[in-house]
């Protein structure tokens, strides 16, 4: 399912109130409110931008504390080549207050000015600032540009920050640097670490960042040596990537088979673990196929999950298909409408059509990368959210939301999030609907226990899905009086259905206001990683045969993933499809967002033309970019 907004949108957010809003915001300075599917008439913001000039609204974030002050802070790229972040106060629907909080940053002249904007678990606002096209600026501290920076949400500087040096030389709000343009900014749960998407003239890279780290922009982009900070991922911008293995580089031992590369342009570093590759024309046709890159012996060798009997071999080369153009927004998956493997992927949008899906191994490190979704060349993807039903929503710069929910196997609960903060004095809401249409109604008692009477069910106690309304999000709200001490409170709520489907738990927590604020990496500890629930078989073997015509193209360029797709060979992973057959409102007391309508195959309008794009973007796709296949020179 697709629905249109603005022809010139950059971020989507829901509104954190239970209203069911959808937040859009767009280059030329309005930001819509959609609802139900349907953009209303009256805009939140009206800002004033000529987008032609890379002016707009770039970044978009809503306050930890929104239910009780209603924030939503924007970062912008304004008139006469500044940058600005300024927040407003949502009343009535209606954004009033405009209150700039950091203001007098340089602009580029024409692109790469960033526009990540987050806030961390420290209640802090973070924002990624680009390189403004300058040579040396992403490693001096004495300018913003090519960094991310930490500043409270008044505008003012912690004094922890990495490097901070009060009346010196230094851009006291600097918290990490070397970076080229930072589009996409997000703390992963559970961890503390702050995920980035950087886009560069030579990579798309997907940091993992504590504070004080250096990216190597612009000495080293995706070889970073030690001392430096290496993405977790990262792939070529607009072509196809191939090299060659040696006589004998192929070698399996153990179920474990270990490729060697001819030495040239590539190593190891361009295939980093989690990266699916198809291997082709080995002497030893057993080692050719689909595979996800398990490790790393040397800085021109990998290795993948191999299952066959020991051999040796070598000749043909490998082939990584194109992943898009320029990294755009990501998020971490919460909920539990999508099956229990999506629980803390990380999910990402590439500018030229696709959705990427990140897995992650025990230890933290990727298992599994794959783009899920692929609209290429014209989708324009900059964004990703997860909606208060739990499907995955994915905005086209182009003008369309794009829905997309799985298809269930067996009845469940969908419920999300299933880890509640709920801020001292405010409310948090937990969405709950049905992944299929059940045979007879089903109710759900929802039970609170612990707390200590400092969180409290008020609204939601007891809910009935039909066969009208199973996908209709209804809601579950817990608010946390204030109290006068700073003690952190622990509950759990528990869904139990009234019929023989598995139940839900979810985790909540009060968000204490007379707690100190945390130390400069998110106050956090942790790595990488997510919880061990999110375990992947790492690197193990794509079934075979799952590549479409041995790797010719299907309809202009997109190639089939397993066999399903959507909208006329489009690639969609396989299990997920847009539009699940999703109802209107049927009369809950909140909008849950969703859209009437029967299943659909519906492209939403998206167009391949390249006008009026992101600041983000550079020229070279301005320009036109040739896909062409690219080898390593021997």
């Amino acid at each position: 399912m697709t629905f249109a907004t603005a022809s010139d949108a950059t971020r989507m957010g829901w509104v954190p109130d239970g209203s069911g809003r959808l937040f859009v915001a767009t280059m030329s300075g309005k930001v819509l409110v959609v609802k139900n599917g349907v953009v209303q008439p009256t805009p939140f913001i009206s800002e004033s931008f000529n987008h032609y000039d890379q002016e707009g609204l770039l970044g978009m974030a809503f306050d930890p504390n929104f239910a009780s002050n209603r924030y939503v802070y924007f970062f912008a790229a304004m008139p006469g080549f500044t940058l600005q972040i300024f927040r407003y106060t949502d009343v009535g629907g209606v954004g009033v207050n405009r209150t700039v909080i950091v203001g007098g940053l340089p602009a580029g002249v024409l692109d790469y000015d960033g526009g990540g904007l987050t806030f961390g678990p420290d209640g802090m606002l973070y924002f990624g600032v680009g390189s403004l096209q300058g040579i040396r600026s992403a490693d001096v501290l004495t300018n913003a540009a090519g960094k991310i920076h930490r500043v409270r949400p008044d505008g003012t500087v912690p004094t922890d920050n990495p490097f901070h040096d009060g009346a010196g030389p230094n851009v006291d709000s600097i918290w990490a640097r070397g970076f080229h343009n930072l589009y996409g900014l997000v703390f992963q749960p559970g961890t503390g670490r702050l995920w980035a998407n950087v886009s560069g003239p030579g990579a798309n890279q997907i940091f993992s960042i504590s504070a004080g780290a250096h990216g190597g922009w612009p000495d080293y982009e995706n070889n970073q040596p030690a001392g430096y900070l290496a993405p977790v991922y990262s792939y070529l911008p607009g072509v196809n990537d191939e090299a060659t293995f040696t006589a004998t580089g192929a070698v399996r031992q153990n179920g474990v088979a270990t490729y060697t590369l001819v030495g040239g342009y590539y190593n190891s570093s361009w295939y980093r673990k989690g990266t699916r590759v198809s291997i082709f024309d080995v002497a030893n046709p057993s080692f050719n196929g689909e595979f996800y890159i398990k490790g790393h012996p040397s800085s021109q060798s990998f290795t993948v999950d191999q299952p066959e009997p020991d051999a040796v071999s070598g000749g043909g080369y490998l082939k990584r298909w194109p992943e898009g153009e320029f990294t755009m927004g990501g998020m971490f998956y919460k909920g539990t409408r999508f099956p229990q493997s999506y629980s803390g992927n990380y999910l990402f949008t590439d500018f030229r059509g696709m959705l990427h899906r990140m897995q992650f191994a025990a230890d933290g490190s990727v298992a599994r990368e794959h783009i899920i979704m692929n609209y290429e060349t014209g989708g324009g993807f900059v964004d990703v959210n997860e909606g208060p039903d739990g499907a995955l929503y994915v905005l086209s710069h182009h003008g369309g939301v794009h829905r997309v929910t799985p298809v269930p196997g067996t009845q469940a609960l969908s419920v999300s999030p299933l880890n509640l903060a709920v801020p001292e004095d405010g409310a948090q809401t937990v969405t709950v609907s049905l992944a299929m249409p059940p045979l007879v109604d089903v109710w759900v008692k929802v039970a609170l226990q612990g707390g200590e009477g400092d969180l409290i069910l008020v609204e939601g106690g007891s809910l009935r899905f039909t066969r009208e309304n199973w996908s209709v999000p209804q809601f579950v709200t817990v608010r946390a009086p204030h109290d006068a001490d700073a003690t952190v409170e622990h509950a759990s709520l528990t869904f139990t259905p009234t019929q023989d489907i598995p139940v839900v738990t979810v985790q909540a927590r009060t968000v204490d206001d007379d707690l100190p604020q945390g130390p400069g990496d998110g106050g956090v500890a942790g790595d990488a990683g997510v919880d061990a629930g999110t375990q992947v078989d790492a690197g193990t073997q794509v079934d075979a045969g799952t590549r479409a015509d041995a790797g010719t193209q299907v309809d202009a360029g997109t190639r089939a993933d397993a066999g399903t797709g959507v909208d006329a060979g489009t690639q969609v992973d396989a299990g997920t499809r847009a539009d699940a057959g999703t109802q209107a409102d049927a009369g809950s007391t909140h909008d849950g967002g969703t859209v009437a309508g029967p299943d659909e195959d519906e492209s939403g309008g998206c167009s391949a033309g390249a006008s009026a794009l992101p600041g983000v973007l550079a020229w070279w796709l301005l320009a036109g970019v040739v896909w062409r296949p690219r080898r390593a020179r021997r």
